[in-house]
């Protein structure tokens, strides 16, 4: 096990799993599909059961539905979990918008607050950096939040290397959301945000195709609503054809592709956050099989939040031509 970076919950007694959380876009009801809100409570309710405290969302999510979701979930119980959202994207009619100024964020986040029924946030983060606001004034706008009581940790999201190199040089254990996955490799940006960074793996299933729903199938899959239609992964016939092929490999060594994926993902240099986002029970349940998994692959439950997992034993547990193409992925056949 390699050296853990700190990132401690409100309530050290209730922190569940803190290398594991449940991200939230796709219970919002908007964008994923037919959606079933009773099925979202049910999702939230099974990850708490088996002692996942940590959830992520954001303002743009569903126009603020999923923290709305989110606040009728928790209800009374705020001290028990840690809440991240996030700003810096907002919707304007139809469009979204970039709005990173500090007037800007600090308005969002009061948003994010009214919507969460909540007086803090536990992790506020910039969304996206905008083009035309430096990075260094909106990291300034979510400091002055911390200090004014608002948020109790600031972060970033999909920064590209150079842009942490400038902006987080000095800072310590800073939540950064990565994009990250066998299709989309951003092992650069893992590997400088090594010292400064809590790199935090968002999309690790992309969005479902790898995963055994009928996303799976890509684009033909999806209804003409579907925000996934937009993802370039979903069309690419080298991408399809990988993901058939890995499914194919997982059904005959009966492993759901999600586990074998998200241990592919935690035993990655300096991964130190797996943020799925499941929107039926059943993908709970996958999510859960990893958590068991990776326990006896040297990553416990515990008050901190953990580093990587043990590469070899998990290298040794997954048949090696398995292995081989994950760590190939689509573009290196």
């Amino acid at each position: 096990m390699k050296s853990a970076k700190i990132l401690l919950p409100v309530d050290t007694s209730n922190t569940g799993t803190p290398w594991l959380w449940i991200g939230t876009w796709s219970m919002g009801g908007e964008g994923f599909g037919p959606h079933d809100e009773r099925e979202s409570r049910e999702v939230l309710e099974l990850a708490v059961r088996y002692g996942i405290r940590h959830f992520d969302t954001a303002g743009l999510y569903a126009h603020g539905r999923s923290e709305e979701l989110l606040a009728k979930f928790i209800g009374g119980r705020r001290p028990e979990f840690f809440i991240s959202t996030k700003g810096g994207l907002l919707w304007k009619g139809r469009r979204v918008m970039h709005d990173a100024t500090p007037a800007g964020l600090k308005g969002q986040l009061y948003r994010s607050l009214r919507r969460l029924k909540t007086d803090y946030i536990d992790l506020y983060q910039l969304h996206w950096p905008a083009p035309d606001v430096s990075i260094r004034e909106s990291l300034d706008a979510l400091k002055e939040f911390k200090e004014e009581g608002l948020i109790r940790y600031w972060g970033v999201g999909n920064l590209k290397p150079r842009e942490v190199k400038e902006n987080l040089r000095g800072e310590r254990d800073i939540p950064h959301q990565v994009h990250f996955n066998p299709i989309h490799r951003a092992d650069d940006l893992l590997l400088v945000g090594k010292d400064s960074c809590i790199n935090c793996i968002i999309s690790p299933l992309e969005q479902g195709l790898l995963g055994n729903g009928t996303s799976a199938a890509g684009r033909t899959a999806l209804g003409k609503r579907d925000i996934r239609r937009r993802n370039r992964y979903f069309f690419d016939e080298k991408v399809l054809r990988w993901s058939e092929r890995l499914r194919t490999m997982t059904d005959a060594y009966r492993v759901p592709v999600s586990v074998v994926t998200l241990l592919w993902i935690a035993a990655r240099p300096h991964v130190h956050v797996i943020i799925p986002g499941p929107r039926r029970t059943g993908q709970v349940r996958e999510i859960l099989q990893f958590r068991l998994m990776s326990d006896e692959y040297g990553c416990s439950d515990g008050a901190e939040l953990k580093s990587v997992l043990s590469e070899d034993k998990i290298r040794a547990a997954i048949p090696g031509d398995l292995w081989d193409h994950l760590n190939r992925g689509p573009f290196k056949d």
